[in-house]
């Protein structure tokens, strides 16, 4: 699922792609039984630890 994302691309789109891992699809099937505005500020600050996270595992940090 590394494919460009669409805006066409739904959630159910991404949850019937076999190459979405298992965790995508929990979090999505979890996300659509929730408030949309909640799940996806949620989603935005996951993503942002993830990528300070990531930043962190490949010493990106030009802070220095």
């Amino acid at each position: 699922m590394n494919e460009a994302i669409s805006e066409s691309l739904t959630a159910e789109d991404v949850i019937a792609d076999e190459a979405t891992s298992f965790w995508l699809k929990s979090a999505l099937r979890t996300a659509l039984e929730r408030d949309p505005v909640d799940a996806l500020n949620d989603a935005i600050v996951l993503a942002a630890t993830l990528e300070v996270r990531l930043r962190f595992v490949l010493d990106l940090d030009t802070s220095y």
